[in-house]
């Protein structure tokens, strides 16, 4: 496999939630980057509104969080999702996707946010994840006005 089919097989994986599987396609290196003190990381335990800022490093996800993450806790954070590629584009190792993202909330509140994914790919399988997304939008979809909280418990299975 080439480094977008790669990429194109974990969100593959990622829809049926095999962790077997989404293990299998990421390297044991992995790291995903995600803005510090997002509202999905909040709302799941995994951060604090006070981790946002510059980039430093705050809420990188290792591999055992993200296969439990792409596993068992996003079908659970979001429901009924539709998710629209826009744009995929592969340059070596490196594979740029755009996509928006559709879905409901736990608490109920519909979610739609156009998201932007660069990975590297290390020996067949995904080594890095940068995730760049619309942070203020999320926050106001998922919380709104209220007090953010903790929507669901992140588990690993």
């Amino acid at each position: 496999m080439d480094s977008k089919q790669t990429v194109m097989a974990l969100y593959g994986a990622y829809v049926t939630g095999d962790a077997d599987q989404i293990a299998g396609l990421l390297h044991d290196e992995v790291v995903w980057t995600a803005p510090a003190g997002n509202a999905t990381q909040v709302a799941l335990g995994l951060g604090r509104p006070e981790d946002a800022g510059p980039p430093r490093g705050a809420n990188d996800l290792d591999r055992e969080a993200i296969v439990a993450f792409m596993a068992y806790n996003f079908a659970r954070f979001f429901g009924g999702v539709d998710n629209e590629f826009r744009t995929v584009v592969a340059e070596g190792n490196v594979v740029v996707v755009e996509h928006r993202l559709s879905a409901t909330l736990p608490n109920g509140r519909p979610y739609v946010n156009d998201y932007c994914f660069v990975y590297e790919v290390r020996d067949g399988k995904v080594w890095r994840i940068r995730e760049y997304m619309d942070t203020r939008g999320g926050w106001a979809q998922v919380f709104g006005e209220g007090e953010p909280v903790q929507l669901i418990e992140f588990t690993g299975e």
